[in-house]
């Protein structure tokens, strides 16, 4: 997937930098990092379930598999993620605190207040911490209370998000948060949480006749086989 472009990048997101850090980061995975980086996105896929390249979910999804990768994913030999190797090559100290933030990231699922002033305050369903975010894209089509996974990165004392919001529709939160308190309950971690919700916003997509909120509840077991998934 090609990142969005830094022009665009300025006028949404309000920092360049941060964004242009990743960006550089990204266009250079794939090179040396070829075989590691098919090896990470079989286990992502594996995990959240596997988009087709012609489905609307492919860009999200890559996006945030390119994120994942690049800052939390440790490598088969442990030596850590991209981000902390190239941390360490990396002489200019305003990038290098760029970098140092996305390896603070974190992935959280969140209930989206309302925005007002470029601010968007957000609550995460699993830690339950109260952020107050700098957004000053417009998030149009999505209501307060709405849920999506993203990516939380403090930068220079404000937070900001990630490139990528992975949305959920709207009037399921109630059952996502019947399903963070089930699956907390049986000693899941926040990444399996954050994991098998998105699975099921992906199947929400291609189970478009069955309520949303039904596939939410649905205990693993009980949802129909994905046959597109499984390339049937």
């Amino acid at each position: 997937m090609t990142p969005t472009p830094v022009a665009e990048e300025e006028e949404r997101a309000g920092d360049p930098l941060l964004y242009r850090v990743a960006d550089d980061l990204f266009h250079r995975l794939g090179g040396e990092d070829a075989g590691e980086l098919a090896g990470a996105r079989e286990l992502y896929d594996g995990r959240r379930g596997r988009v087709r390249q012609d489905e609307e979910l492919w860009e999200p999804w890559t996006q945030a598999f390119l994120e994942w990768f690049a800052f939390e994913w440790e490598g088969a030999d442990r030596a850590g993620p991209p981000a902390l190797r190239a941390l360490a090559g990396e002489e200019d100290a305003r990038r290098g605190a760029a970098l140092r933030a996305w390896l603070r990231s974190q992935r959280a699922l969140v209930t989206l207040g309302r925005q007002r002033a470029g601010r968007l305050r957000v609550r995460d369903l699993c830690r339950g911490a109260l952020f107050e975010v700098a957004e000053p894209r417009a998030l149009h089509g999505v209501e307060a209370g709405d849920v999506a996974e993203v990516r939380l990165i403090g930068f220079e004392g404000q937070v900001r998000f990630g490139r990528t919001f992975l949305f959920h529709p709207t009037g399921t939160a109630a059952a996502i948060e019947e399903r963070i308190a089930q699956m907390r309950g049986q000693g899941r971690t926040t990444d399996d949480i954050l994991d098998q919700v998105a699975a099921v916003r992906l199947r929400t997509d291609r189970y478009r006749h069955v309520d949303p909120v039904r596939l939410y509840r649905a205990a693993t077991e009980e949802l129909p086989p994905d046959r597109e998934a499984d390339g049937e």
